[in-house]
């Protein structure tokens, strides 16, 4: 468009004189340094302004418009379309003032580049005012195209330590990567550390080989559905228990978003017992403390304190004959007090890391302990004895007699508390 010092509000009142003919206002617009239009096209300007003035003088006086219909709407926009740049924008601009947005959500979506830009702008002049504006569809084919669901980002989870704690790692597609959110998460504590990330695709692919893989810790992929259910989850009991979550919770939240307002499906739930169902995985249990993941689960440390204190008066009484009636004594002791340590509250909290476990070894294609560590889940639900409860204290003590318990299968080193 040619420099001119005409402004659309200066033009219009040109175009809105009666007194002015559209051959004055062709000279006029020639004398500011417009491309001069011809008096036919200024005469179709005024038409469309009176147009939108019919409209907009109904609304002033109360009165709602007469449909104008898909065709008159569209014919209109035609008109304006067709006139030269410089008037067409100022036509525009009239739209805005009378709060046609049906006519300019038409014109930014369809007419030339600089009338379009002039309609954005006045839908965005009446977005601020209040008014309700459609967004506008997408024009043509996205230059960087959303990278489809089977491209959309994993989330992750780390296995559970000895105290219930595990980082989650959530995640999602952006414009231009990926964002993470990643949680230090406690079934005690709650929240303990959690921030947000911004990473490109690479360096996220990169950030995920490098998440621990086996060994005492492992990594398994979760649904992000599950993975936010998980740190809402954690939160809700760390304030429970009376812990807050960190100040970067709240920075972190905008990008997570609101949590499913139901559980969502666990993925534990797919994992299949096999034809021997579910109970030789629940007998089982013990066994679980071979494996390294547990192996350092033990328990709190009053209650160990106390189991061993108690294992160290057997050891060293003279009440039994051998070492066969002092492990038996141990056994009956590892009983009593996994008894006491294992009621409502915390047979549920371990249920919970176990299944969360069972779909992490699930995950390593490790079937059998995942069986058994979901079968163990589903006794202490039920409020079931279990060997998983005795070997939680004895594992812990393995080697404070010269043979291990039987209930104890870990080749660990002695955990002395």
């Amino acid at each position: 468009m040619t420099t001119h010092n005409l402004g659309a509000d200066e033009l219009l009142a040109l175009l809105r004189d009666p007194s002015l003919k559209a051959e004055s206002i062709v000279e006029e617009m020639e004398c500011a340094g417009c491309s001069p239009p011809s008096a036919e096209q200024v005469s179709r300007t005024r038409e469309a302004l009176a147009r939108i003035a019919h409209v907009e003088a109904e609304r002033a006086a109360g009165l709602a418009p007469a449909p104008t219909g898909e065709s008159s709407l569209a014919g209109l926009s035609d008109q304006i379309h067709a006139l030269p740049e410089v008037l067409a924008v100022a036509a525009t601009h009239a739209a805005g003032q009378a709060g046609r947005s049906d006519l300019l959500l038409l014109l930014a979506s369809s007419a030339p580049k600089s009338v379009a830009k002039e309609a954005k702008r006045e839908l965005q002049r009446l977005k601020q005012k209040g008014v309700q504006i459609p967004e506008l569809k997408q024009q043509g084919t996205a230059v960087v195209k959303a990278p489809p669901e089977a491209e959309a980002p994993s989330c992750y989870a780390s296995s559970i330590d000895a105290y219930g704690e595990r980082a989650v790692w959530w995640s999602r597609a952006a414009k231009g990567g990926v964002e993470v959110v990643q949680a230090v998460i406690s079934d005690v504590k709650g929240v303990i550390a959690i921030d947000a990330l911004m990473l490109s695709r690479r360096s996220f692919r990169e950030f995920v080989k490098r998440l621990p893989r086996q060994g005492v810790v492992t990594t398994a992929e979760l649904p992000r559905d599950h993975a936010r259910w998980l740190i809402a989850g954690a939160e809700h009991e760390g304030t429970r228990n009376g812990f807050s979550p960190p100040e970067s919770y709240g920075a972190a939240l905008r990008l997570l978003g609101p949590a499913p307002s139901e559980a969502p499906p666990h993925p534990a739930d797919a994992i299949n017992f096999g034809p021997d169902g579910e109970l030789p995985h629940a007998l089982a249990g013990a066994a679980l403390f071979a494996d390294p993941l547990f192996l350092p689960w033990i328990p709190e440390e009053e209650p160990l304190r106390t189991f061993a204190q108690r294992a160290d008066e057997i050891a060293q009484s003279q009440l039994y004959l051998d070492k066969a009636q002092k492990l038996e004594a141990f056994e009956r002791a590892a009983d009593e007090a996994s008894e006491t340590y294992f009621q409502p509250p915390r047979n549920q909290r371990y249920a919970r890391r176990l299944m969360e476990m069972a779909h992490v070894l699930a995950g390593e294609k490790r079937i059998d302990a995942a069986r058994t560590a979901l079968a163990v889940a589903r006794q202490l639900l039920r409020g079931d004895k279990s060997p998983f409860t005795r070997a939680l204290f004895t594992h812990a003590l393995e080697g404070r007699f010269d043979e291990p318990a039987p209930a104890a299968e870990s080749q660990s080193a002695l955990i002395v508390p």
